[in-house]
């Protein structure tokens, strides 16, 4: 294909990138609306008493809208300004019924999270989102962790809430993170949450230009707004922040955690094929592990993801893709491997390895590079649980491809 003239010349010009990032390097820029060039959102958790007073009314002048994280109990105390809030277009989100925290807190002693259930938790969420609900007609779709913390439990009993947050809501926030969050990548159950409390516009800038460099997703979380005072994200430092975001030259999307988060889903479902984000494959319902190259680390010198194709190409004897597989069980496994190669490059050796397991083999005709074509190859063992799987050139060469992998199939052998 027309691709393989150009590949190597490119390759060259970037052969000084470090080898673990040379696939994974050619994803587009994540496509923010409006050309704008990252995202922001800020967000304040526990319903603070200065928020509804002189937060949202600053936030309102330049047409900003937040994230308020509410515990019921609090916006009762002020049921009137939250609604206030709600009806000009901050999002109401969930911040759990009672603020459950470590006891290691000792304030947080009669809610300790390590004396809740995963059955306990679920059941407190949806009494908060149906309060919250009820006192200001916007049922939550976000949610901020307390504390930031994720578990429940204690010792050998302790067990994430994680995956109950990406079940009930379209989002989950964290706190005291330390890095924007990647659009492709993250897992929108646990964005992470850079603290704004007492800090001042300028400790912010150098984050905020970073994402917009790198085209991330920034969330700032606080708590009072007010102009001093602990756990205070500074009027002033909003007023910048919304200032520095409204500036059509500084490619800001400022808006709030869900509209942003849902973008981010739609956006990912569009486009995911035309990405590679290495990760763990985990078994299907059959047992069976599907390797596609969307999810396999491409490593050598000149060894490309491309996207138009789903697949990895080859372009030297020290090229090789490897995964992260979670078996749920040990034995053998049936190798089917889809690939395309040329007649002309078809015929060299490759191996499969798996711990000390080596399945050889030589790389079949497919008729053309366009052409790809199934085939089961042999079979590999596995050991229950963690495997990292390889597959290279059985032998070194300096010129022409070994093949395009799209997928390789694990299948358990009954």
């Amino acid at each position: 294909m027309y691709l393989r003239t150009l590949i190597p010349f490119v390759c060259s010009i970037i052969f000084l990138v470090p080898q673990s990032l040379r696939a994974q390097e050619k994803n587009p820029s994540f496509p923010w609306p409006e050309g704008k060039t990252m995202a922001l959102s800020l967000s304040f958790d526990d319903a603070r008493a200065s928020n509804p007073t002189l937060g949202v009314p600053l936030l309102n002048e330049y047409d900003v809208k937040a994230t308020f994280f509410l515990v019921p109990s609090a916006v009762r105390k002020d049921l009137e300004g939250w609604r206030k809030a709600a009806a000009s277009g901050h999002e109401m989100a969930n911040h759990s019924l009672t603020h459950p925290c470590s006891g290691n807190f000792v304030w947080s002693r009669n809610k300790a999270l390590e004396n809740y259930t995963l059955d306990r938790m679920k059941k407190e969420l949806s009494q908060a989102s149906g309060e919250i609900e009820a006192l200001l007609g916007t049922a939550p779709e976000v949610f901020a962790y307390p504390c930031g913390q994720t578990f429940v439990g204690k010792g050998t009993y302790t067990e994430s809430y994680v995956p109950l947050i990406s079940e009930m809501f379209l989002a989950g926030r964290g706190w005291l993170d330390e890095a924007p969050v990647d659009p492709w990548y993250a897992d929108l159950a646990q964005l992470t949450g850079v603290s704004m409390d007492n800090k001042h516009f300028e400790d912010l800038l150098p984050m905020i230009k970073s994402a917009g460099a790198q085209g991330q997703w920034l969330v700032l979380a606080g708590h009072e707004t007010n102009d001093s005072g602990n756990q205070t994200s500074y009027l002033e430092t909003i007023r910048q922040i919304c200032e520095y975001a409204k500036d059509p030259a500084n490619g800001v999307w400022i808006a709030p955690i869900g509209t942003i988060a849902r973008y981010v889903q739609e956006k990912r479902t569009i486009m995911g094929d035309s990405l590679n984000l290495p990760q763990l494959v985990r078994p299907g319902q059959d047992g069976s592990l599907v390797l596609n190259a969307r999810y396999g680390r491409g490593l050598g010198p000149r060894i490309t993801y491309m996207p138009e194709w789903n697949a990895f190409g080859w372009f030297m004897g020290k090229d090789l893709v490897e995964w992260d597989v979670e078996a749920s069980q040990a034995g053998s496994y049936s190798v089917v491997l889809e690939w395309s190669v040329s007649d002309q490059e078809a015929g060299k050796a490759f191996v499969l390895t798996t711990g000390s397991e080596a399945l050889r083999g030589k790389v079949g005709k497919t008729g053309s590079w366009e052409t790809f074509k199934s085939e089961r190859i042999g079979d590999i063992v596995l050991d229950k649980g963690y495997n990292k799987v390889v597959f290279k050139a059985a032998e070194a060469f300096d010129e022409g491809a070994l093949l395009d992998l799209r997928e390789i199939r694990l299948i358990p052998v009954k």
